[in-house]
């Protein structure tokens, strides 16, 4: 009984974190229930992003879902815009960051005005594009960025698609293997570098062995 007193120092801890909430939209709530993995994997790609990018850059993030993902871009390079066509999503996010670094638009990529960003974020985004439209996906992600800016496209290895659950599967009109999309990306950049991702961890390791691609792009083709 002596040592009972000590475990009241909890009490000032849950004062300072204050009365602050998250709540989880349809999305997030079907991955932590269904697959919590899923959502450790998706924040180490964004934190992977984060770094690349760098501190003081502004950033689109295509796809933007819930936000989840687009909070970590704002607080660690900045400035974070959150674009998706999911508009109930997009209210979930809107509810739960509130804050001058982010913002969230529900609307189609491809009609977006706005330009000039440092970095153009999109993980599991092509995957859902129609081949023939993926070609003005890529310009429009090119003509959003300034002209030394970074774009980083993440999505499912083709190699891997035949362990998705059918529900992943259903949604995914157009996958990629690692040449594929580094050749793609060749079109609208000068530089591009391929990485690999197996559950959290990034690398550069033998991409066909990948479960996930992503692709980063540098010196945008004029």
């Amino acid at each position: 009984m002596k040592n009972y007193p000590e475990r009241s120092k909890w009490e000032p801890v849950k004062n300072m974190m204050g009365d602050r909430e998250v709540f989880l939209g349809k999305h997030l709530s079907y991955q932590f229930y269904k697959s919590p993995r899923r959502i450790l994997h998706m924040m180490s790609y964004y934190k992977f992003a984060s770094k690349l990018i760098g501190r003081g850059k502004n950033v689109l993030d295509i796809g933007c879902g819930e936000g989840l993902g687009t909070w970590l871009l704002a607080v660690e390079c900045g400035q974070a815009k959150g674009i998706d066509t999911d508009s109930e999503a997009v209210k979930v996010g809107k509810s739960n960051w509130k804050d001058a670094r982010i913002s969230f638009e529900s609307s189609d990529f491809l009609k977006i005005k706005q330009k000039a960003f440092d970095a153009v974020v999109n993980f599991d985004v092509i995957e859902h594009i129609l081949p023939e439209n993926s070609a003005r996906f890529f310009k429009k992600i090119s003509e959003c960025l300034v002209h030394d800016g970074i774009a980083i496209i993440g999505t499912p290895n083709i190699t891997s698609d035949q362990y998705a659950s059918p529900v992943t599967r259903k949604g995914h009109v157009n996958i990629y293997s690692g040449e594929r999309l580094e050749e793609e990306m060749k079109k609208y950049f000068h530089h591009v570098f391929m990485f690999g991702a197996n559950d959290e961890v990034v690398h550069t390791g033998f991409l066909p062995m990948a479960h996930y691609l992503i692709a980063v792009g540098c010196r945008k083709v004029q």
